[in-house]
C-alpha cells in the first residue's frame, strides 16, 4: 500500500491484456468433504471462478491429513503439513508464526513467483512473506475480520488478551506492508481503517460472489429423516457469541410456543465457550420445554447445507456484528429470506423489507418480533424469497465478482483489462 511496502508500491511494466494473471491464494482453511469455514469457502469458490476465466490459479492451504499437491477444478492446491510452532520457541502464537513462515517458504518454492499473492489479514498468514522484498509479486490482503474485533464480540469466550494483542500486531503489520488491500464490504473497511488508522481511500471494496444454488442442485443430498415434512427456521454458522446465537436462543421460546409445528435447526460447530459451557448447551437451557424441536448438526457438508436451505422457511443470522457472512449470500442464492442485523455488512446484501428483515444487534425483542411477523405473513415470505434470489443473481453472481477481482488485480499490475468491470473503490 506504500506505507511500509518492501516493493514501494511500484507497478511492474505493463503487459498485454491477453497474458494470464498468475494468482496464488493463501488460506489455512479450505473446504473438505464435511467442513467449510467462511474464509476457506470464499477462497475455494473465487479460485475456481478465476481459473474458469483462464487465469493461472493456485492455493496454499493446510493439510487435514497428508500433505499433497493436486489440481482441483483447474486450481493447483498445495496442502502443507500442519505447523506445530517448534521452530519459533514458546512465543505467544508460536504456531501462528511457524505457519506464516511455512507459507512464505512455500511461496518461494513455487516454480514461478505469482503476480498476485492474496491472503486475509485474519491470522496474519502472509506476515512473514511481507517482511521480505518481492519485486515480481504484488501482496494483496483481503480483509476478513481482525482477531481483536472477534475477541471484542465474544467477551465470554475466554480468549487470552496477550494472544489477541500479539495477533492484532501481526495482522496490522501484514496489512500495512501489503501492496494493496480490499474489503468485501464498506462496513468492514470502515471498521478496520478506524481501528488501525489506515487512510480510508487506501482500501477498495470488491464483492464476494456465490454460485451455491447452481453448484449443488444437480445432486442434492437427502434431508435428515427427522426434518422430512417439518417447517423449520435455519441458523447456520459457528455457534458462538459474536454470531448472536445466544440472542436467538432467548428469542425462540415465545416463537416456538406460538407455532407448535415449528422447529429450529442449528447447523454448525460449537466454537469457543459461552458462560462456562458450549453455546449448544445454552440454547438447550433457554428452550428446555421445546428440546424435541431443536436440531443440531455440528459438521454439515456443503451438499447437505444446500438441502437444509432448500427446505427451510428462512435463515436467521443474528450476528452482533458481521463483515459479510457467506451464509447471507448462500441463503439468498437459494431464495431464502434472511433475518439479520443492522450496523454491519448485512445491510449491503440484505435489502430490508424486500429480501429479508434487519433488526438491531443484541435485541431479543426485535429479533423475536421480526420472526413472528414473517411467520404470520406467508405471502410476504414468498415475495421475499423471489426477491432474495433475484438480488443475489443480479449483484453477487460468482462470475460477476470474479471479474471484479480480476479487474482489481489487473489495475494493480497495470495490465489493461478488456472492459471496465465495476470494481467499487472506497
Amino acid at each position: 500500500m506504500g506505507w511500509d511496502s518492501p516493493t514501494g508500491g511500484a507497478c511492474p511494466k505493463a503487459r498485454g491484456s491477453a497474458q494470464q494473471v498468475n494468482i496464488c491464494f493463501v488460506s489455512r482453511e479450505y473446504p473438505t468433504e464435511d467442513h467449510a469455514g467462511g474464509i476457506g469457502t470464499y477462497t475455494e469458490k473465487t479460485a475456481r471462478a478465476l481459473a474458469r476465466l483462464g487465469e493461472r490459479v493456485s492455493v496454499i492451504t493446510e493439510a487435514v491429513d497428508q500433505p499433497s499437491v493436486r489440481v482441483e477444478e483447474g486450481v493447483t492446491v498445495h496442502r502443507l503439513p500442519r505447523s506445530e510452532g517448534t521452530r519459533v520457541g514458546r512465543l505467544p502464537h508460536a504456531r501462528t508464526l511457524a505457519r506464516t513462515r511455512a507459507v512464505a517458504e512455500a511461496v518461494w518454492q513455487l516454480a514461478e513467483p505469482p503476480d498476485i499473492l492474496q491472503a486475509c489479514e485474519h491470522g496474519a498468514e502472509a506476515f512473514w512473506y511481507s517482511l521480505h522484498a518481492h519485486p515480481r509479486t504484488k501482496l494483496v490482503t483481503r480483509l476478513a475480520t481482525p482477531t481483536a474485533v472477534v475477541a471484542e464480540l465474544s467477551p465470554n469466550a475466554g480468549l487470552g488478551a496477550l494472544k489477541v494483542a500479539c495477533l492484532d500486531w501481526l495482522e496490522r503489520a501484514q496489512v500495512r506492508r501489503s501492496d494493496a488491500v480490499f474489503s468485501m464490504t464498506d462496513a468492514l473497511a470502515d471498521v478496520v481503517c478506524r481501528r488501525w488508522r489506515i487512510p480510508r481511500t487506501e482500501v477498495a471494496t470488491v464483492h464476494t460472489g456465490v454460485d451455491f444454488a447452481e453448484r449443488f442442485e444437480a445432486d442434492p443430498a437427502p434431508l435428515p429423516p427427522e426434518l422430512e415434512g417439518v417447517e423449520f427456521l435455519l441458523y447456520f454458522g459457528r455457534l458462538e457469541e459474536r454470531k448472536g446465537v445466544h440472542i436467538l436462543a432467548e428469542a425462540l421460546p415465545e416463537i416456538l410456543a406460538a407455532h407448535p409445528e415449528l422447529h429450529c435447526v442449528f447447523a454448525g460447530n460449537n466454537f469457543l465457550s459461552y458462560r462456562g459451557g458450549t453455546m449448544q448447551e445454552f440454547v438447550e437451557r433457554c428452550n428446555a420445554a421445546y428440546r424435541d424441536r431443536l436440531h443440531f448438526y455440528p459438521r454439515v457438508p456443503q451438499k447437505q447445507l444446500h438441502s437444509l436451505l432448500a427446505a427451510a422457511l428462512l435463515a436467521v443470522l443474528p450476528s452482533l456484528w458481521e463483515a459479510l457472512a457467506n451464509a447471507t449470500l448462500e441463503a439468498q442464492d437459494m431464495g431464502r429470506p434472511v433475518v439479520a442485523t443492522t450496523g454491519c455488512g448485512f445491510g449491503e446484501v440484505v435489502e430490508d423489507g424486500r429480501t429479508g428483515l434487519l433488526v438491531p444487534p443484541g435485541d431479543v425483542a426485535a429479533l423475536r418480533g421480526a420472526l413472528l411477523d414473517l411467520l404470520a405473513d406467508r405471502r410476504a415470505l414468498a415475495e421475499m424469497s423471489v426477491a432474495a434470489k433475484e438480488r443475489t443473481r443480479d449483484v453477487f453472481s460468482l462470475d460477476r465478482t470474479a471479474q471484479e477481482h480480476l479487474a482489481f488485480y489487473r489495475a494493480l499490475l497495470d495490465v489493461p483489462a478488456p472492459a471496465p468491470l465495476g470494481v467499487v473503490t472506497a
